[in-house]
């Protein structure tokens, strides 16, 4: 077997949720819901070895913070597994303040693609870390947030009601 990093993971529970968060010295790698397949989709995506372990104390609570502080920034990630254009698109989404949005041409442009504005959003779409890389501050060209009835599209509203964003 051929030798893989490895990276611990535990889980946390934030108010009535469970998550399971995956971190190495570096800082938190990934969050997903706790469910069953989250472990093996975690070390599939961060192509490591996951080693399960109790949650320190200071990523915990850290965790357990960022839903109720503006930017979470604070809390240390560790992007080692991601891309480089994947990296450079969490970080730029990582940048923008609570409160306010920006489209995903400006995601594209702050990553250094500009042309890339299709590929910005599947990075997005598929961001391991969304509990800590506000992705719901990153909106279609005008604002919108592409208001439909899914429950992404749900889940960005609340988010950005909850930051009392004019725009919701």
């Amino acid at each position: 077997m051929a030798w893989r990093p490895v990276c611990s993971t535990g889980i946390v529970r934030v108010g009535t949720k469970r998550l399971r968060v995956a971190w190495t010295s570096a800082g938190v790698a990934f969050v997903d819901d706790a469910t069953p397949t989250a472990k093996r989709l975690m070390a599939k995506r961060l192509k490591m070895q996951l080693v399960e372990r109790s949650v320190p104390a200071a990523i915990a609570a850290a965790i357990k913070k960022a839903p109720q502080r503006p930017g979470g920034d604070d809390v240390p990630i560790d992007l080692s597994w991601a891309r480089d254009y994947e990296r450079d698109v969490l970080l730029a989404a990582r940048s923008i303040p609570w409160g306010e949005t920006q489209p995903y041409s400006w995601l594209a442009r702050e990553a250094r693609r500009p042309r890339a504005i299709r590929a910005a959003a599947s990075v997005i779409a598929c961001n391991p870390l969304w509990f800590l890389v506000p992705w719901h501050r990153v909106v279609h060209k005008g604002g919108s947030d592409g208001k439909n009835n899914s429950s992404f599209a749900k889940r960005k509203r609340a988010l950005l009601a909850r930051e009392q964003h004019t725009n919701v």
